[in-house]
């Protein structure tokens, strides 16, 4: 009894960690939401970039009620996993391969982040509601996560952003004059995450199609 009690609680902290996981490749990759954080950190305060990074995430919690909804709403069967595990590994391999690339736009992504809105909150939730690649990971990689493991990994996912958003302004307020080196190995770290993630999606997609 004890032992099965332990495999689950076990369990339970692997499905929490990986949902860490995603949520950091899902925050960590360079774009609007982190040039204006890291502009706000360097430039204002922390409690400024940290604003930034709670409106995203609050425009993550929105997608999800949506998202949780509306799969009460689909009947999400194997075929269905199957298809949206492939479509998210598609995904998620594209945000790996614009992630890297953005190695070549720091400057802008920099500057974009200097005109940002006087509220930092409704910037950042603003951007984050607007972000079509946000809306497309909620509709593909979050509708799979949710029919296929449920609200556990959910939970981990946002810890992982919590994390982020706190972390990262404190970094960019202690190293705001190397931003752009500091840049440079959060391209390579996220663009492995999401290689990563993609990877299992697509092993997932796999088995479960195996089975037909």
């Amino acid at each position: 009894m004890r032992s099965g009690a332990n495999q689950m609680v076990l369990a339970t902290i692997q499905i929490l960690l990986a949902g860490v996981g995603l949520g950091l490749s899902l925050a960590v990759p360079p774009g609007p939401v982190n040039a204006v954080i890291a502009v706000q950190s360097s430039t204002k305060s922390l409690m400024s970039g940290f604003s930034v990074g709670f409106g995203a995430m609050t425009a993550d919690a929105i997608f999800l009620i949506i998202t949780y909804y509306l799969g009460g709403l689909v009947i999400v069967n194997d075929a269905i996993r199957g298809i949206l595990s492939i479509i998210s590994c598609a995904l998620l391999a594209y945000m790996a391969y614009l992630t890297y690339v953005s190695l070549r736009s720091i400057g802008q992504l920099a500057e974009r982040g200097r005109k940002s809105a006087r509220l930092p909150y409704i910037s950042g939730l603003t951007i984050g509601l607007t972000n079509p690649l946000q809306i497309t990971w909620w509709l593909s990689v979050g509708l799979s996560l949710i029919s296929s493991i449920g609200l556990i990994i959910i939970v981990g996912f946002f810890a992982g952003i919590l994390l982020w958003i706190t972390l990262f302004p404190l970094a960019m307020r202690w190293a705001s004059s190397r931003v752009p080196s500091l840049y440079r190995w959060v391209v390579y770290a996220s663009t492995f995450l999401l290689l990563a993630f993609s990877a299992w999606f697509l092993y997932n997609g796999i088995a479960i199609f195996s089975k037909f």
